[in-house]
């Protein structure tokens, strides 16, 4: 076990503290939570996330661990104004646990009334009665599992969902008071084309979520799919196909008023995710349960993944975390520059360089003149920002600026 994770609470407070009285920016403390939900009702063949099939028994043991986690964490000065469950599928486990989570983090940590407050959920977990009851907790964001609209691709998926059932899933929140409704979906799947694809695109539209996102199938190691890919038998587009599917949904969404402002997301105007956005900015955040990651006070905690060694740990008052490091200015600078990149509005060089206390022209004039050259980057407004060519090459130009 690493040596950080033997800390207890008490001292991983002190720490985390400790190093924000260091510097007073807003960005230091956390006025966003995220709390991980690692149940799901089966695995799906592509997934990699640190999920797992549970149970009645084993939901009851980690709603009570996460609580006491909850519990145990430093209260910050500003109230919450994202809250973000997700997982697995925070779903399965039903509206009472769900809500007494949520009510210790309205205790204990504060949450805005004016807070963003999302929970993921698939289609076949949810029910008129428990979105009723998110919706009447507080709950105001829902974000829908879709995947695809292809009944066919969605048992290729492993997904125990049809399409009939998603927009049933979506048509039942709305009627529940949920007006802010993401959905995602994935492209480039095994055998899907990019009229099939555009297919998908135009059925998501009907439904009229406010915010969309897309991501392309990753084959991940030790998912069924890495093994169907290393036998030849997964089908997966040519590389030629997967970019044509991307610009089909920057097109397809442009035209139905969807705002492309970040590289796999789309919203209407106003329903932007704010929690995310956190992420992206590099800002602080807490995070509770299995394999959660915290960023508070300039220090990043991940807690162990798995649940029993996090279970344990927190029954007994120690920090669940596996892993904990913090990232001296630059290497915060070349983070912060490699997840703002992400969003289309790029970062601005003027606050990079106020927060941080160096000069981004300086540190990075290489990589940055290199790319503006190749055409992937463009400087203007003060910003730096991803061009269109650019957003095909995203991860390369992330590389550049990674600690």
């Amino acid at each position: 076990m690493c040596a950080e994770a033997l800390l207890n609470r008490t001292e991983m407070n002190a720490r985390i503290h400790s190093a924000a009285r260091c510097d007073l920016k807003k960005y230091l403390y956390p006025r966003a939570a995220y709390v991980h939900i690692p149940f799901c009702i089966s695995k799906c063949r592509y997934c990699a996330f640190n999920s797992v099939v549970g149970d009645n028994s084993s939901y009851e043991s980690y709603t009570a661990a996460v609580i006491r986690e909850i519990e145990m964490s430093e209260v910050m000065p500003k109230p919450l104004e994202t809250v973000y469950f997700g997982g697995g599928t925070p779903t399965v486990l039903g509206a009472d646990r769900l809500l007494r989570i949520f009510d210790t983090l309205s205790n204990h940590l504060r949450v805005s009334r004016y807070a963003e407050i999302t929970i993921e959920a698939n289609p076949d977990t949810v029910n008129v009665d428990l979105l009723a009851a998110l919706r009447k907790a507080g709950f105001n964001r829902l974000s829908v599992g879709i995947q695809s609209f292809d009944d066919n691709l969605l048992k290729v998926l492993g997904r125990t969902h049809d399409s009939a059932k998603a927009v049933q899933a979506v048509c039942d929140a709305k009627d529940c008071g949920f007006d802010n409704i993401s959905i995602d979906l994935i492209y480039a799947l095994p055998y899907q084309t990019p009229a099939d694809w555009q297919h998908d695109l135009e059925s998501a539209i009907e439904i009229e979520p406010k915010h969309i996102s897309l991501y392309e199938l990753s084959i991940e190691d030790g998912t069924p799919f890495a093994e169907f890919c290393a036998s030849g038998e997964l089908g997966l587009p040519c590389e030629d196909d997967q970019v044509e599917m991307y610009s089909i949904a920057r097109h397809i969404l442009a035209d139905s008023s969807y705002e492309h402002y970040e590289i796999s997301n789309f919203a209407m105007k106003g329903y932007r995710s704010r929690h995310n956005q956190v992420y992206w900015r590099n800002e602080a955040y807490y995070g509770f349960g299995a394999g959660a990651s915290s960023y508070i006070g300039g220090v990043r905690a991940t807690n162990h993944s798995d649940i029993c060694t996090y279970m344990k740990l927190i029954s007994t008052g120690m920090s669940a975390a596996a892993y904990v490091e913090k990232l001296d200015a630059k290497d915060a600078l070349g983070e912060t520059i490699m997840l703002g990149l992400r969003m289309l509005d790029g970062v601005s060089l003027k606050r990079l360089n106020e927060r941080f206390g160096l000069r981004v022209e300086d540190l990075y004039s290489r990589e940055i003149s290199d790319f503006v050259e190749r055409g992937l980057i463009d400087i203007s407004d003060g910003c730096i920002k991803l061009t269109a060519p650019g957003l095909l090459l995203a991860n390369e130009v992330a590389m550049a600026f990674m600690p």
